[in-house]
């Protein structure tokens, strides 16, 4: 018994000095994560168009506030750890992005990254953050919710007309909304994936495998048993340009979909496939960005769903810090046959103009005037344009 007692109290005795290791590791580590924030305020009119900008969580950038907190920490010479947590009245706290960075050598721009982390298709990514963005909202490939679901199948061509214009308030394809449709790429809802990413001017890669597909990201848990496979390569000659391509191809639809569909399919035979190119121009005080895209769902009932979309951007900065900047937005969406073998836009077009003015009153501080206009329908005579526009002024804080 008493060699029990022994063994007992040296068994505690290790575990608690496992313990204190742990603990005194991680308070070495906690010291050495590199802290920052942005508090984006926001005054605006209260208009419909406010719910056109509503984003997959449930937040928006027309929102009174928005706190978002980076943490960073470089762990040793190869291996970063990086973490995203956004706080809205709208959605609450949710964590945005979570992910390691490996850097083999520390003489070469090569990468590989892993966890929740952005997508690596398009050049929107690193602008979508107050301080980058000249105005408020969103570019509709990256935001605008479809009326095409993920885990839901339309039952007909003539059910999906029927939800046309929903996918921003709730889908219905039952009478009933079934939550928001999804965009061509959701740049507020990152997916867990690994990837690889690099330069060696004048060229720029990238290429890796995510869970989910870039109009629904699979975070969670496996939506289903796919993968997507995306990369982008860029050609970047000079400072003042930069231009590229990028494709993404997977599956999108919920696992628990499969006995719905045809005999001898699954959900892994229907792909997103996305291609999209980029421009981004330099000069002087000016600066253009632009990307458009070609989009493909492959239906088990309606057959392929096309949708192109595209947008401009400008912005003018004097040395004052003051700045003038707009952007031109479009979506437009192939036809599909109804059951009277009419052919109709399978949804609403889109197109939206935004337009504003900014001071930089600090190096951390933005002020903005953002004025923008959404039309929606065009391209079937049977809908009615709609038209809802906005107007506000944002205050973005770094800290």
């Amino acid at each position: 018994m008493p060699d029990r007692h022994q063994a007992i109290r040296l068994a505690l005795a290790s575990a608690l000095t496992v313990a204190l290791s742990v603990s005194a590791a991680f308070h070495a580590w906690a010291a050495d994560v590199q802290w920052s924030g942005l508090l984006d305020l926001v005054a605006a009119e209260h208009t419909d168009a406010y719910l056109l900008n509503t984003l997959t969580h449930g937040d928006n950038p027309w929102d009174a506030y928005r706190l978002r907190i980076f943490a960073e920490s470089q762990v040793d010479d190869h291996l970063r750890v990086q973490g995203q947590f956004v706080y809205d009245d709208g959605s609450g706290v949710y964590v945005d992005g979570a992910y390691v960075v490996f850097t083999p050598w520390a003489s070469r721009d090569l990468r590989v990254l892993a966890g929740k982390q952005p997508w690596m298709i398009g050049t929107y990514a690193p602008r979508r953050y107050s301080n980058k963005n000249p105005l408020i909202g969103t570019p509709l490939m990256y935001q605008y919710h479809t009326s095409l679901q993920w885990h839901d199948i339309p039952a007909n061509a003539d059910v999906l007309l029927g939800a046309s214009g929903t996918g921003q308030s709730g889908v219905r394809y039952a009478g009933f909304p079934q939550g928001q449709g999804m965009p061509i790429v959701d740049e507020n809802y990152w997916d867990v994936g690994v990837l690889l990413a690099g330069s060696q001017r004048p060229l720029e890669y990238s290429a890796g495998v995510t869970a989910g597909a870039p109009s629904w990201g699979s975070t969670t848990h496996d939506d289903n048993s796919g993968k997507t496979v995306l990369g982008r390569v860029g050609f970047a000659p000079t400072p003042e340009l930069r231009l590229g391509v990028s494709g993404a191809y997977g599956p999108y639809l919920l696992d628990a979909l499969n006995p719905q569909l045809p005999l001898g399919h699954t959900v892994n035979d229907y792909h997103q496939t996305v291609l999209m190119a980029d421009l981004e121009v330099l000069v002087g005080h000016a600066e253009l960005h632009a990307e458009g895209t070609h989009n493909r769902w492959e239906t088990p009932t309606v057959g392929d769903l096309d949708v192109d979309a595209g947008y401009v951007e400008l912005k003018y900065g004097l040395s004052s810090g003051l700045y003038v900047a707009g952007r031109f937005d479009t979506e437009q969406v192939g036809k599909i046959r109804d059951l009277s073998e009419g052919e109709h836009p399978w949804d609403w077009n889109v197109n939206r103009l935004e337009t504003g003015i900014g001071y930089r009153v600090t190096r951390d501080v933005t002020a903005k005037l953002v004025y923008q206009r959404t039309e929606r329908g065009g391209g079937d005579p049977t809908v009615e344009d709609q038209t809802e526009s906005i107007f506000g002024a944002q205050l973005s804080i770094g800290f």
